[in-house]
């Protein structure tokens, strides 16, 4: 707490339990809009940490408690917001939300497209411990629960070797790997769950466990695609790949030839080799639109890829070079450049289908016509290669169907006057694009619930899980996830 001293905390929480519309009763506060909690107890928490306690009215916290997904929907006022310094400043963090039943969110790179980072109750932010160790010879890395994708590319780049985490690399490295994990490796290497070694799990009972395929198979089984469900994951150890230098950059379109270039992505990903993989990105701006490629393979082929690639229409940009993978993946990505300020809010809506048909290329291409200059239409994470040929129940991550893609739209404002029509926007996109039946839902992208629930998520491994669940977490104390929970009626 530096030179902050427990009485000048407690002052300082309970003016601010004052400001929240508390009364005194019985020596407990009690928030007219939020939980109850006694200002001493944020104290003794504040002194228990090696980290930070951030609380409503500090200077930070509008920062400690934003994630990347900002919107009037997604917005949570936490209590408190614990920015973990050590390890064990998770179990303290867990021990006092159930001590003081609040709804519990933790956090490691805050991209969620649900805001699950962020909640009312108690935020537990593990994204101050960053340490990650190489082990060259076993190519190992060893990771903290606050690494994004891209430090750990970059750590382990500078070995020669690379990771197969997510694309965007300020996603959160634990959070991408718990829900499955999809990204430029997934044709080469699978998924990045299929990577996993262990992880060092803070469970809801407070107690700590080294979870792999030894100590706790069945848990272990769990943690790879649904892992968020079963407690804090402070720590895991994930195999790494020899991976030299890729190709890899963008090819640029003009928006008249967005159809061509629809059906050129189709042709091009039905036939692609393992170590290709690309997204599409369609914007009705001077952006236009863009295939964003990485090939991790031979030097010949690339540049048949490429070819082709160029062949689909008339490309008006071009930028693609062979640069050491750890360059690519560290890339900011298409949703955000990194080139401007942040927007107030942003907001993306998200769908898996079986395959690219012409009636959802039409569906783009009129919502092209209407769309606003700020949005980001996509095509993401093709599935083929090494990904799909992994069972479905080999792990908990069980949507690896060839050819099957997700189709994303991103979009940004400022002007909260528009709150409602932007939100009507990203809805009517997801009305039109939803399958009619049969709903599967990437966990790292559920952007929205079916009227199965969690069997959308988890498919045939769900009976499964539901008893995981019940054995590790019985209360779902757990819940700000992609969750596990008793299936619809």
């Amino acid at each position: 707490m530096g030179d902050f001293t427990r009485r000048q905390f407690v002052k300082r929480t309970a003016v601010l339990a004052g400001g929240l519309g508390c009364v005194a009763g019985r020596g407990r506060a009690f928030a007219a809009d939020g939980p109850q909690v006694k200002p001493e107890a944020l104290a003794r928490l504040a002194e228990q940490v090696k980290g930070r306690v951030v609380l409503r009215g500090d200077a930070t916290y509008d920062r400690a408690r934003r994630v990347f997904y900002w919107n009037p929907r997604t917005e949570r006022k936490p209590v408190a917001v614990v920015q973990c310094g050590h390890e064990e400043d998770a179990v303290r963090a867990v021990e006092f939300a159930r001590r003081w039943d609040l709804e519990t969110a933790v956090r490691s790179g805050g991209h969620s497209h649900l805001a699950w980072g962020s909640s009312n109750g108690l935020v537990i932010d593990l994204s101050p411990l960053k340490q990650i160790t190489i082990d060259r010879q076993r190519r190992i890395v060893e990771a903290q629960g606050g690494a994004t994708s891209g430090e750990v590319a970059r750590a382990a780049g500078e070995h020669g070797l690379a990771p197969v985490l997510g694309q965007c690399p300020g996603v959160g490295a634990t959070g991408v790997t718990l829900g499955g994990g999809l990204g430029w490796l997934a044709g080469r290497y699978g998924a990045c769950c299929d990577q996993l070694l262990s992880t060092r799990l803070v469970t809801a009972d407070g107690n700590t466990l080294d979870v792999n395929a030894e100590a706790q198979p069945d848990l272990f089984w769990g943690m790879r695609g649904a892992g968020a469900n079963f407690g804090v994951t402070t720590s895991f150890q994930m195999r790494l790949q020899s991976v030299d230098k890729v190709l890899g950059g963008e090819v640029h379109f003009a928006v008249r030839d967005a159809r061509a270039v629809l059906r050129g992505f189709r042709e091009l990903m039905r036939e692609a080799p393992d170590g290709f993989q690309a997204t599409l990105n369609l914007t009705p701006a001077e952006r236009g639109i863009f295939i964003s490629l990485c090939h991790a393979g031979d030097e010949k082929e690339g540049d048949k890829l490429l070819e082709t690639i160029r062949s689909i229409a008339k490309p008006t940009k071009e930028a693609v070079r062979r640069q050491p993978f750890a360059e690519l993946a560290e890339k900011a990505p298409a949703t955000n450049p990194g080139n401007a300020a942040a927007p107030a809010f942003r907001a993306i809506q998200t769908v898996c289908r079986d395959q690219l048909t012409d009636e959802i290329i039409d569906i783009y291409i009129d919502q092209l016509a209407h769309a606003s200059a700020d949005v980001v239409m996509g095509l993401s994470h093709y599935m083929h290669g090494e990904v799909c040929r992994v069972k479905p129940e080999a792990t908990a991550f069980p949507h690896r169907a060839a050819h099957s893609v997700h189709l994303r739209v991103a979009y940004n404002w400022t002007d909260a006057k528009a709150n409602d029509q932007r939100f009507a926007w990203g809805e009517e996109w997801l009305r039109q694009l939803r399958p009619k039946s049969d709903e599967r839902i990437y966990a790292n992208y559920q952007t929205y619930e079916t009227k199965a629930g969690s069997p959308s998520l988890f498919g045939a491994n769900y009976d499964r899980l539901l008893a995981l669940k019940r054995k590790h977490d019985p209360d779902n104390f757990f819940r700000r996830n992609a969750n596990i929970a008793q299936a619809r009626s």
